[in-house]
């Protein structure tokens, strides 16, 4: 009889060839995503460890300076160089810089990068080098060699004069020759200057930042024995370091695509669930027939089960081959956004295609497992009934838990928005605890609810069409499972995209509020790369001489000590916040005792910091520069939290009092207008002022909120995008839900078409039924995600996010949406139901 059944199993999802699309369709868009993100972390890696392997490949010591150090001194490079069994010497370095052509205009790498490097020939390089396919060898002074799809995307020419900037100051290169770099994206530089001429450009003088040796493997434990101080590794070793680093760091990128995959199979969970609770109904007599012939209920469970098994196992399968199209896709997309990748094969791998297949079936069985369940309860008798057997199940208790479910939600919620004084993780933690107890309880009590809401919304949409309007609302009172697992599916992706939206239209406002709100300079003048580059050290003086200038400010960070602290303590390296110039130009503060002046010998602080270290306005501190030169300086103001201002701030006389003056970098300017000029024409003086520098930027407020806005929006627009992965499930359950139950009311759609029903008003109640559905789902997906969001914003205050904002039009556009969605996914099912023959349909 097993056999039989199995045979039975198959035979039947072979004849609904329908039911078995949209069922499988769901499994492949969770699991395609899922293998995907596995796919191409894979193929990054590979990429990134492939480029590791060739910068380090041959090579057999890396030898670096002692803990804290800032280089190897040039005795020391000598000194290895003649060692015995040391056969190659390569200085290591990587040097950021910014490109411009004889226009002294940047070139914008966009999402690529620019760096330098020493340049080796075959004879001389310890390793890998690379392969010149035009020019020659950058040996001479001021020769560079660059890769050639980088110098073609950017148009570089042959024999072309480049400006190159570093953090030190700038250089005039001649382009010499181009190499073939099959690793490096189009979109980045990689110059390449002889060895003679990066020591002379790019060191101090006196020290090598780091070296590669090359002599074999027993170089390590010889260069170990004769210079202990120095940090002396293998070539394997630091390139699986790293590499490891690198896969660390796409860890996140892993994780935020699993985590989206998964979001698709849960609201494909719901799809798949109702599918087959929809089948067992249908198939009430058939499963009493065959308990009537013999069949066992344990029989009936397997048979059911191993449907649904089969359905996950042919979905994930076919997921697991969508992956390697999202991940095509995924490349197209970064090329198209100048992020081109280099090629390093799909990254289909043995996890990636066995997690998705194991996962996907895994969920389908069960998922399917309650309703196998039911269909092994059915008795003999129900054979002999002629229509559907599915008694209506009380919903009491179901819905009692729910409702204690929500009410659990949102206790946690409460408190984890009141909880002023908890930690931020362990606050959204609470909030996570809240969100799973609330769809949780939304799912369990879901149809009691839809009960009083559904029936009279399909009667207010219905209103118009008579008749089959009311017929429409009675449909979907009649079995409110059904109704609400479908609904519940759409509304956990409405859910996600409201609060994805709150979270980025609050942090655009945030955003905007401290640029508007603290910022007070007219102008900002900063570097690229947050800080890589700093401004030149004599931009300050020269700005006053620009027509149109008034009061100027410089932010700079030095290594100063205050009591002992660092304003900052970043692993052994420690700098503090110095201002040349009253804040006040710069920022606006919130002072809340003394003043904001950092004249003469003077400190300001935070309110909190002062308060923690026992500091008093009037207080004598002791400032310490990085020589040990020491001062005394007089806390001068303290005042509240500020975004930009996040720790004490010590004057320029105090910078200079401790030999500190120079040895920081100056990271901002703020200009004022002196109001001799309008701010159309000071922004202009001000670039020509600084085209000569290069690395400079010229920014207002509104350019830097739109600079910030804007990756906000890149953001969101990827957000989205992978969100409506689970809108787009949703939308398939509804389709899939109103194809079975008009399979389902065949003989009921065939009576009305025999006392007169036209097609067209068959049509519009299959409609109806579906947007009454679409839009209950969509509004109470809304209204979850505004509870979520504006819990876990509230939490968030604490991280700058000061302002909640409801994102209005997004809201009304997601339930105009929802209302769209809802005819969309009726139009087969309607079509379906209209051909419906009369006849036929009351004979079977």
């Amino acid at each position: 009889m097993g056999n039989t059944l199995g045979r039975v199993s198959l035979r039947n999802v072979a004849a609904h060839k329908l039911r078995l699309a949209l069922t499988v369709l769901a499994v492949v868009l969770g699991t395609a995503f899922l293998s995907g993100a596995l796919m191409f972390t894979n193929m990054l890696s590979s990429t990134f460890d492939s480029a590791v392997d060739t910068a380090l490949d041959d090579v057999d010591a890396v030898v670096r300076p002692a803990e804290g150090e800032g280089g190897i001194d040039n005795a020391t490079f000598d000194a290895i160089r003649a060692e015995d069994g040391v056969e190659r010497v390569n200085v290591f370095a990587d040097v950021p810089v910014v490109v411009a052509k004889q226009d002294e205009v940047a070139i914008q790498t966009q999402l690529g990068t620019s760096r330098l490097m020493p340049y080796y020939g075959r004879e001389e390089a310890v390793g890998d080098t690379p392969v010149l396919i035009d020019g020659s060898a950058p040996t001479a002074p001021g020769e560079v060699a660059i890769n050639a799809n980088g110098a073609r995307h950017y148009g570089i020419a042959m024999r072309e004069k480049l400006i190159v900037v570093d953090k030190d100051g700038r250089n005039e290169l001649t382009v010499a020759g181009l190499y073939d770099d099959p690793l490096t994206q189009e979109t980045s530089l990689v110059l390449r200057v002889g060895e003679r001429g990066f020591l002379d450009a790019y060191t101090d003088g006196s020290t090598v930042p780091a070296l590669t040796v090359g002599g074999g493997p027993e170089v390590v434990d010889r260069l170990r024995a004769q210079f202990p101080d120095l940090q002396v590794r293998a070539g394997t070793e630091v390139a699986e370091e790293i590499s490891q680093q690198i896969r660390d760091a796409l860890s996140f990128v892993s994780y935020f695509l699993v985590a989206f995959g998964l979001v698709g199979l849960l609201v494909g969970t719901f799809l798949i669930a109702n599918t087959f609770s929809m089948i067992v109904a249908q198939r009430t007599r058939e499963f009493a027939l065959l308990r009537a012939l013999g069949a066992a209920r344990g029989q009936i469970t397997r048979s059911v089960a191993f449907e649904s098994a089969l359905v996950g196992l042919i979905g994930s399968a076919l997921g697991v081959a969508g992956g390697v199209g999202l991940v095509a896709l995924i490349r197209a997309g970064m090329n198209s956004y100048g992020m081109a990748l280099p090629e390093a094969g799909t990254g289909l791998s043995t996890r990636a295609v066995v997690v998705p297949i194991v996962v996907g079936t895994v969920v389908t069985v069960l998922s399917a497992l309650a309703p196998a369940r039911r269909a092994g309860q059915v008795r003999p008798v129900e054979a002999m009934r002629s229509g559907e057997a599915s008694a209506p199940q009380p919903l009491r208790w179901r819905t009692v838990a729910g409702l204690a479910l929500v009410a659990l939600g949102v206790g946690a919620a409460t408190y984890a928005m009141c909880w002023v004084e908890g930690a931020t993780g362990r606050r959204a933690a609470l909030v996570g605890v809240a969100a799973l107890a609330a769809i949780c309880g939304l799912f369990l009590a879901g149809p009691a609810l839809s009960l009083p809401v559904v029936p009279p919304l399909g009667r207010v949409i219905g209103a118009p069409f008579g008749a089959v309007g009311k017929l429409a609302s009675t449909n979907t009172r009649r079995n409110p499972r059904r109704t609400a697992t479908t609904a519940f599916a759409l509304m956990l992706g409405i859910a996600l995209v409201t609060v994805i939206g709150m979270l980025g239209a609050s942090m655009k406002r945030s955003v905007d509020d401290v640029a508007t709100t603290e910022v007070s300079a007219d102008f900002v003048l900063s570097g690229p790369q947050n800080g890589v580059f700093p401004l030149p050290e004599d931009l300050p003086e020269r700005l006053t001489s620009v027509r149109g200038v008034g009061e100027t400010v410089s932010y700079t960070q030095a290594p100063i000590t205050v009591d002992g602290e660092f304003s900052y303590q970043l692993g052994p390296v420690g700098l503090t916040d110095v201002l040349r110039g009253d804040p006040a130009d710069l920022i606006s503060l919130d002072m809340v005792e003394g003043n904001s002046s950092l004249t003469g010998s003077t400190v300001i602080a935070p309110e909190e910091i002062a308060r923690q270290r026992g500091w008093r306005v009037g207080d004598t501190l002791q400032v310490a520069g990085p020589t040990g030169a020491a001062a005394e300086a007089t806390l001068g103001g303290l005042f509240r939290g500020s975004n930009i201002l996040q720790s004490f701030v010590v004057s320029d006389e105090v910078a200079a009092a401790t030999g500190a003056r120079g040895a920081g970098r100056i990271l901002m300017i703020g200009v004022n207008n002196d109001g001799s000029v309008d701010e159309a024409q000071l922004r202009e003086n001000l670039e020509d002022a600084v085209r000569h520098d290069i690395v400079v930027q010229v920014r207002s407020t509104g350019d830097m909120t739109g600079e910030v806005s804007a990756m906000i929006d890149q953001m969101l627009f990827i957000l989205y995008a992978l969100l409506s992965l689970a809108v787009v499930i949703a939308v398939l359950g509804i389709v899939n839900t109103l194809t079975l139950s008009v399979i389902e009311r065949r003989q009921e759609i065939g009576m009305l078409r025999a006392v007169g029903t036209q097609r067209r008003q068959i049509r519009t109640m299959i409609t109806l039924e579906s947007v009454q559905m679409t839009v209950y789902g969509a509004a109470l997906g809304v209204l979850l995600g505004l509870g979520l969001g504006w819990a876990f914003l509230t939490v968030l205050e604490a991280k700058g996010l000061t302002t909640i904002v409801v994102p209005w039009p997004l809201i009304m556009a997601v339930l105009a949406g929802s209302f769209l969605v809802g005819l969309l996914a009726a139009v087969w099912p309607a079509g379906r139901a209209a051909r419906t023959p009369p006849l036929d349909a009351i004979a079977e």
